[in-house]
């Protein structure tokens, strides 16, 4: 078996030497007239493969492929056009690119046949675009009841929370203390940003179950 990247995505090829078509139908990127394909011959750029020219998969340092539209390609989401310019994007990428907010949304891609293939749990799938991509969302069930507060659950239902009132879910009231430093993580979160920190005055989407890690520092 025979690997190679392409956009950063990996697949698997039988036969170690492939012609640039070959290699764009593999990723499922067709027509592959519709793109330029380059590979990296080293830090510094990249180098055309033609259609029809053969590449051994086998030669060191050809494994880093790249694949771009030789136009904007129009695609359907929702039954809209939506003008992209990249190969493959991520569900998140779509739906910003079609103006939806991927933390209410989830996004279903239609194929050939009316088959759905749903990314709601894979937000960061890189999917192949091409000029015949069509999508639909759904909306997300947003209702919230709880998050998780170091390790404890905690009444929620609202569809933000700031800083503070993390901070006060857990310690019950926040000190008036200078020398006292809080610090928030939290994980499990919205699909546009699932994990981070926070800081005095922010306020962030929750997801139901959103996990938060609270400290508490004195320097005095």
């Amino acid at each position: 078996m025979n690997s190679f990247k392409l956009n950063n995505k990996k697949f698997d090829s039988n036969e170690s030497k492939l012609t640039g078509r070959d290699l764009l139908n593999l990723a499922n990127l067709k027509p592959a007239e519709d793109y330029e394909l380059l590979y990296k011959i080293n830090e510094k750029g990249f180098t055309p493969i033609q259609l029809e020219e053969v590449v051994d998969l086998k030669t060191a340092g050809i494994e880093a492929f790249r694949a771009i539209p030789y136009k904007p390609l129009i695609i359907k989401v929702d039954d809209k056009d939506v003008e992209v310019e990249e190969s493959f994007m991520t569900p998140l990428e779509i739906m910003t690119a079609a103006g939806i907010n991927s933390d209410k949304y989830s996004l279903m891609e239609i194929r050939n046949g009316n088959v759905e293939v749903t990314y709601k749990d894979d937000v960061e799938h890189k999917i192949a675009i091409t000029k015949n991509s069509r999508f639909t969302t759904n909306k997300i069930d947003a209702k919230i009841e709880f998050v998780i507060v170091e390790g404890d659950p905690k009444k929620w239902s609202k569809e933000t929370i700031s800083f503070e009132e993390v901070v006060v879910l857990e310690y019950g009231s926040i000190s008036t203390n200078p020398n006292v430093i809080y610090t928030v993580n939290y994980f499990n979160g919205v699909p546009s940003k699932p994990e981070g920190s926070m800081v005095k005055g922010d306020v962030i989407s929750v997801k139901n179950k959103m996990i938060f890690n609270v400290g508490c520092t004195d320097k005095s």
